[in-house]
């Protein structure tokens, strides 16, 4: 079997690779401008957005940076990188980025702040081993922060910061989800603090109402970055409305052992308070310091409006007033091209001349600068918790978003939130529903069914049921775009489609009408012309059948639709990876591969049957059962004129179910067994198995997602 034609092919497969590895795209990201959430005065601040550096690993990362810190900056293409600007849509595996830092922050705490992650992050500073690494965090697209201390920087000369990411949890553990592609997402600021000893975290704010006065309460927390604590400190906190303080509190903290994180709580009486409406949406200033006797001094300073959200009765309530709700969604990829060309503000008030109260965040939750500029604008917000489609037994525990939740919830435009979409209506869900409602309160809670008999643990009026494109209930509607196409598609398939097919009728014919042979002439030599002639057609069909196949699988590939649903983000990227790669070179690689498997089929066999024939002229005295596919190709052909995808490779399986007891008596007739010809099929039929049972849970999943469906 190992002969120099096996060579080829193998050589043929290495190189098919390689020229799909060579063309390898990723899909292209957009820079997108992001905001801050609390403003420090007080903070020493370096803004590490921009121009960052993309490679495939951390070595190649680490030696390439290395060298350019040194003034050697004549890398090959190979190890060069490519640039990237982050905060960016684009999703990498390891970025890096050279920056300095002034020598007059050496006396502090660094806290490196990285927002809107999505997937785990391992940071490194000034090299890649076990010692420089700062820290990990698994980022879920809200603000995650590393301490770094001081003495890990170098001062007055280049700091390389290097950061690798690999798949989300969110990536791992939806449907048939999976940890490749290895690579995530950066779409929030990127910044570097140096602080003092003690800092504020920021604050939960909490507003409740005797008529028109407001009482404020706020919480937040004085973080301790040292062993040593220069205390006692004096937190003190002013509400104003821009032009003056209308309330203000100051206390005193004392200093406690062995706790490195002080709770605080600031209550404001606001009387004659504002409210923050859709008509005048007016924002307070908040601003906390904390001071010790030593002088040290932390601030942050945030807008926030005062406002009550309720659901009562099926309607959204605002201030106690009912608002009818005309909302639209944003799909992550509309979201990306607004953020990119920074017309947040402008076409959220567009929208709001045309009647629109509420903008709906598929997929992802909204930046720091949607947000501010909802509170400006008057517009409400509705965002997503990261958890779709996800079978019961990986459902995250709901106090994982504290953090996030707490963060989004200062913003008076965030009026809900959806728990989840399309999960399983089983008392694992419910639980998860009633536990994650509790962590949004106040905020208003809400789950997405994708049929109608689903069960969620709330109440009928928030268990909403996608209906197309949209959601509704006796408060509204909000409207999501049609998607234009359900996938990337194979733009020129009708055209290699016709060309296979005609090829495959022609090598038909020509098989047809080359000489019949029989088992005993394969080992005859020399071959008569007229043998070898046969010989030539009945290879070109092989080759031409798993071509057919290869195009038949390529084609499926791009007719999968990664954004099948308005309401759904795009779930599988490694799918949309695939995608975007050459439809061509996919092919090719496939058809060499599945001409390699049918000859180690065949070459596993043929030394066990009579005669021990040549595995190469046993494939072709085999492919005379097989000449059926032609009609699959003609098939393939006819996809422009409305035959389904899914016939002609469904079509083949059955074809070769029906002729499978001939091909077992042609085998047996020569005195063979055919079982010598399972070994390779039963292989990759076990680990299509294996795969099946790994995800068991998904195709459970499945199952009652159908049953439902038929209800």
């Amino acid at each position: 079997m190992f002969n120099r034609r096996l060579m080829i092919f193998i050589a043929l497969l290495a190189l098919t690779l390689g020229t799909l590895w060579w063309h390898w795209q990723s899909p292209e990201g957009e820079s997108l401008q992001a905001g801050q959430g609390g403003i420090s005065a007080a903070r020493f601040t370096q803004d590490l957005n921009g121009s960052w550096d993309q490679f495939s690993s951390l070595r190649q990362a680490w030696t390439t940076e290395s060298e350019r810190a040194q003034g050697k900056n004549n890398q090959s293409f190979l190890t060069a990188g490519r640039p990237l600007t982050l905060p960016s849509s684009a999703r990498f595996t390891v970025v890096s980025k050279r920056f300095r830092v002034p020598g007059e922050w050496s006396s502090r705490t660094m806290l490196l702040t990285f927002n809107g992650v999505q997937g785990h992050a391992n940071v490194y500073l000034n090299g890649i081993a076990s010692g420089q690494k700062v820290g990990e965090f698994e980022g879920s697209g809200g603000a995650d922060g590393l301490e770094v201390p001081a003495k890990a920087f170098r001062y007055g000369e280049d700091n390389i910061l290097v950061v690798e990411l690999s798949g989300s949890t969110e990536q791992r553990t939806t449907l048939f989800g999976a940890a490749w592609p290895a690579s995530g997402q950066i779409t929030g600021e990127i910044r570097l603090e140096a602080v003092v000893e003690t800092t504020l975290m920021p604050p939960q704010v909490n507003v409740s109402w005797d008529e028109a006065t407001a009482q404020v309460t706020v919480k937040t927390s004085l973080l301790h970055h040292d062993f040593s604590q220069e205390g006692p400190w004096t937190v003190y906190g002013v509400l104003s409305d821009g032009s003056a303080g209308v309330a203000e509190q100051s206390l005193t903290v004392q200093t406690q052992a062995n706790s490195d994180s002080q709770p605080v709580t600031l209550t404001f009486t606001v009387p004659e308070a504002q409210r923050w409406t859709i008509q005048a949406p007016f924002l307070y200033q908040l601003h906390l310091t904390v001071t010790n006797s030593r002088g040290d001094i932390d601030d942050l300073s945030l807008p926030i409006g005062l406002r009550t959200i309720t659901f009562t009765s099926g309607k959204w309530v605002l201030n106690g007033q009912v608002i009818p709700i005309k909302g639209e969604a944003l799909t992550p990829q509309e979201e990306y091209q607004l953020r990119h060309a920074g017309q947040l503000e402008s076409w959220l008030t567009s929208e709001q001349k045309k009647g629109i109260t509420l903008i709906y965040f598929i997929g992802q939750l909204p930046d720091e600068l949607w947000l501010q500029a909802a509170d400006r604008v008057g517009i409400g917000l509705w965002a997503e918790l990261p958890v779709e489609l996800i079978p019961s037994n990986r459902l995250p525990q709901p106090d994982t978003f504290q953090k996030i939740i707490a963060e989004k919830m200062l913003h008076p435009s965030l009026w809900a939130w959806t728990l989840g979409k399309g999960l399983d209506a089983d008392a694992l869900s419910q639980a998860y529903f009633l536990q994650s409602a509790k962590e949004v309160q106040p905020d208003l809670a809400f789950a997405l069914k994708i049929n109608a008999n689903g069960l969620t643990g709330l109440s009928p009026e928030q268990s909403l049921y996608i209906q197309g494109n949209k959601i509704q209930g006796a408060w509204g509607q909000v409207t999501a775009e049609i998607p234009t196409s359900a996938s990337a598609r194979w733009v020129k398939e009708p055209i290699a489609a016709e060309t296979w097919a005609l090829l495959m009728t022609f090598l038909a014919w020509m098989n047809i009408r080359s000489v019949t042979w029989r088992y005993k002439e394969i080992g005859q030599k020399p071959p008569r012309r007229r043998l070898r002639r046969a010989w030539l057609w009945d290879g070109l069909c092989v080759m031409a059948r798993e071509g057919m196949l290869a195009g038949l699988i390529t084609s499926g590939i791009f007719r999968i639709p990664i954004h099948f649903s308005s309401w759904f983000a795009h779930l599988w990227p490694g799918i949309e990876l695939i995608q975007a790669q050459s439809p061509w070179q996919i092919w090719a690689m496939l058809g060499v591969m599945l001409m390699l498997v049918r000859l180690f089929l065949v070459g596993v066999a043929a030394p066990n049957l009579p005669d021990a024939p040549h595995a190469l002229a046993l494939v072709y005295w085999l492919e005379r059962r097989y000449r059926w596919a032609v009609f699959i190709a003609i098939g393939w052909a006819l996809f422009p004129w409305g035959v389904p995808s899914y016939l002609p490779m469904l079509g083949y399986i059955c074809l070769v179910c029906l002729f499978l007891p001939i091909r077992v008596r042609d085998i047996h007739r020569l005195g063979g067994r055919y079982r010598l010809f399972l070994w390779v099929p039963g292989i990759i039929v076990t680990v299509l198995l294996v795969w099946v049972c790994f995800h068991l849970a998904d195709w459970i999943y499945l199952w009652h997602m159908a049953k439902r469906l038929s209800l």
